[in-house]
């Protein structure tokens, strides 16, 4: 039997695979619990850079959360938070997750899977992909948080388009939502996201695991006046590491730095 989820791992690159190309690699809620734990390998492993979230073959990313879980996982409002909280826990660690975070979107990414997609820092999607949260045919409504990824990243008009129409867009709307980080042909897929992982797992690690903490933090709350003494502090502590030092020597020299997270 095929594994649900795949994790391959190159130098400082993790990817992350949703493996039922015949179901649009619909997520089911053992593949949710899964991811969570994986996500939490990953996170204490500090060999890995950056984390790529991919579907098998070139039709979907992710169809989103399994229909079939319904009738055994989602059938009244107490299960439906059960299975929402193994939900909500993935999403929440690969939003979370210490190193920038790629979607690579080929084909459908629609309800779950955009949502997961909404998690990540970067989003990079083909020309056909087809983007959409049609839970209104579902009679079902997105969870709180949920909705502020989404929000986050396309805007309140956009996720109230999307979420009262059940309308599934394309690459241009998606684009215009801001949905997607970049749009690319099929034939320039690959290259685009090996050349982008390789630009991010060759910088420091340091910097991008802060860079992450205080976007997140602004997202929420812009108003730098409210930080903590702690808070503000974030942005100093990487000028005592050894890879600051490295950087900086490497400039000097004119050479390309060798970072270890330290």
């Amino acid at each position: 039997m095929n594994q649900p989820i795949l994790v391959d791992r190159s130098k400082h690159v993790a990817t992350i695979t949703f493996n039922r190309p015949d179901q649009r690699n619909a997520i089911s809620y053992e593949m949710w619990q899964s991811l969570g734990d994986i996500l939490s390998d990953l996170d204490a492993d500090t060999a890995v850079r950056c984390v790529v979230f991919r579907g098998a073959g070139d039709q979907a990313f992710s169809a989103g959360a399994d229909i079939k879980d319904f009738d055994e996982h989602r059938y009244d409002s107490t299960s439906a938070a059960r299975y929402a909280k193994a939900f909500e826990s993935a999403l929440d660690r690969v939003e979370k997750l210490r190193c920038p975070t790629i979607a690579a979107i080929q084909g459908f990414c629609v309800g779950g899977g955009l949502e997961l997609a909404a998690s990540t820092d970067i989003r990079i999607a083909t020309k056909s992909s087809r983007f959409g949260v049609p839970v209104n045919r579902l009679g079902l409504t997105a969870g709180w948080d949920e909705l502020r990824r989404m929000i986050a990243v396309a805007g309140v008009p956009a996720v109230k388009y999307l979420l009262l129409t059940g309308a599934i867009i394309d690459i241009n709307d998606a684009i215009r939502f801001g949905l997607v980080t970049s749009a690319v042909e099929d034939d320039e897929f690959e290259p685009t996201i090996k050349k982008l992982t390789s630009q991010i797992a060759s910088g420091a690690p340091l910097s991008a695991r802060d860079h992450k903490i205080m976007i997140q933090r602004l997202s929420v709350e812009p108003n730098t006046e409210t930080l903590s003494e702690e808070d503000f502090n974030l942005q100093f502590r990487v000028f005592d590491s050894a890879d600051f030092r490295e950087g900086v020597e490497a400039f000097k020299a004119k050479r390309r730095p060798d970072f270890h997270g330290k």
